[in-house]
């Protein structure tokens, strides 16, 4: 039976491969949360195929921000040098991201509307437009980074810290805007929530492709 708050599939001692295990953002840990840009309706992320979590919010954004976040499990080009004080090597990889996880997710997206092939090309049209908006939050959150080898020889406790204060004086001039572009994406909304099993079925199954590719490289 499928868990109201999670979704796994793949048994990790008989397939070799990680168990895919998907969460509500709303399920999101405490340290999440306490971000002042946490907002469940659209917050979501990868860290592995057992750490997921996407938005159950309006079917546009979810399928926006489940492409998003699985984009970064793929390895193809993945940029593992992004960091706060590389905010360029950042932004390719939150562009890596949204391009690899919509050529995976999007295959599905016919079989998630099998019964309402009209909602079809709104959710492409929202991916496109979504996904150009949060380019901009991106874009906009340069500020936030550091000059390249800021963190050179600083302990993990200090990077937090100032990362705390960066984001902190970030919020205070530009929270603003940043909130503005939020409100703009979730005007992409098509008024449909999703069907939470359906959609982590199709969303487990891209994974599954990326982790087959993965493999290959």
């Amino acid at each position: 039976m499928i868990s109201e708050k999670n979704f796994s599939l793949a048994n990790e001692k008989e397939t070799g491969e990680p168990n895919i295990i998907i969460k509500r953002s709303t399920d999101a840990p405490l340290e999440v949360k306490q971000n002042p840009f946490y907002d469940s309706e659209f917050w979501g992320r990868a860290k592995s195929p057992d750490d997921i979590y996407l938005p159950d919010s309006d079917e546009a954004i979810s399928f926006a921000m489940a492409a998003h976040e699985i984009g970064h499990l793929v390895k193809a080009g993945e940029r593992n040098d992004a960091s706060l004080d590389n905010f360029e090597a950042t932004r390719a990889e939150e562009q890596r991201a949204w391009d690899k996880g919509w050529e995976y997710l999007k295959e599905f997206v016919d079989e998630y509307y099998a019964d309402k092939p009209e909602c079809v090309p709104k959710i492409h049209q929202a991916f496109e437009r979504i996904k150009t908006l949060l380019m901009q939050a991106t874009d906009l959150s340069k500020d936030m980074y550091l000059e390249s080898g800021a963190l050179d020889n600083l302990t993990l406790d200090e990077e937090q810290n100032i990362l705390i204060e960066k984001r902190e004086k970030f919020f205070s001039e530009k929270g603003k805007l940043f909130k503005n572009i939020f409100e703009e994406m979730k005007r992409e909304k098509i008024g449909i929530k999703p069907d939470w099993n359906k959609f982590t079925e199709i969303v487990t199954k891209a994974v599954e492709n990326i982790l087959k590719d993965n493999n290959k490289e």
